[in-house]
């Protein structure tokens, strides 16, 4: 996960501030949005963890049930199939994405929060359900990481599809 990001961020620090966020069309977001994305996916992610652990006896315990939200992810990811995402990771509704260098420190600082917290909560709700993902329903927090590594991928191929494609138009950049 954490060796994505760092490939998103690569590329993202190597184009100009203009390619960043250049939608390759109007019904398509720029390469800055989709990492915007994934950056408020991941911070909604661990304040969601934070909140729901925050009641620990309201923390349902594991169901394998719960592998079919991940399988039902990996379908759509498979497939093609496109999901609206959240209004508050949505890039159409939150508005203009974060420039690089604020991506990049923001994002680097939540990733290490992210880490810690799991690393602590972890052998104390690591059998429970504690994450409730709006698609995919509830999870572990392995389950979670198995998403947000699948989402990374997902969204590191959209980058590439943009840049490839700003790089067809704009052959000289």
């Amino acid at each position: 996960m954490e060796a994505k990001k760092q490939e998103i961020m690569g590329l993202l620090g190597s184009i100009s501030p203009e390619q960043y966020h250049q939608q390759p069309d109007p019904a398509s977001w720029s390469m800055g949005q989709v990492a915007n994305h994934l950056y408020l996916s991941e911070r909604n992610s661990l304040a969601y963890l934070r909140k729901k652990l925050s009641y620990p006896d309201l923390v349902p315990g594991y169901s394998p049930k719960s592998w079919l939200g991940i399988v039902a992810i990996k379908l759509v990811y498979l497939f093609h199939y496109k999901i609206k995402a959240p209004e508050s990771i949505n890039m159409w509704k939150v508005g203009i994405a974060m420039p690089y260098e604020e991506l990049k420190l923001k994002w680097d600082e939540l990733r290490q929060e992210l880490i810690s917290f799991i690393e602590q909560q972890e052998p104390i709700f690591g059998r429970h359900l504690a994450f409730n993902h709006p698609f995919a329903g509830r999870m572990t927090m392995h389950q979670m990481l198995i998403f947000m590594n699948d989402h990374i991928r997902h969204h590191q191929g959209q980058i590439m599809r943009i840049h490839q494609k700003l790089k067809m138009h704009h052959p000289a950049q």
